[in-house]
């Protein structure tokens, strides 16, 4: 809940993740995210469950697109 001071300007929901999906994101500028990682501006990369059940975008990053995640045999 935020106090007085703060304006509420944005409300982001989270994405939940799982074997079938992943988040390609793409960094505004340069940051470290909620994760650890060094991010460089354009930098791309992708979220899944292994890193995290649910991930809600930081407001340097950009969701470019949700992906299904395709599941490959060993044949």
């Amino acid at each position: 809940m935020p106090t007085a001071e703060i304006e509420v300007q944005d409300i982001r929901k989270g994405y939940v993740l799982n074997e079938f999906t992943a988040l390609h994101l793409r960094a505004t500028k340069n940051f470290t995210d909620f994760y650890g990682n060094k991010r460089k501006a354009g930098e791309e990369w992708l979220i899944d469950k292994s890193v995290k059940d649910v991930h809600i975008i930081d407001a340097a990053e950009e969701l470019v697109q949700e992906k299904r995640i395709i599941v490959l045999a060993q044949n």
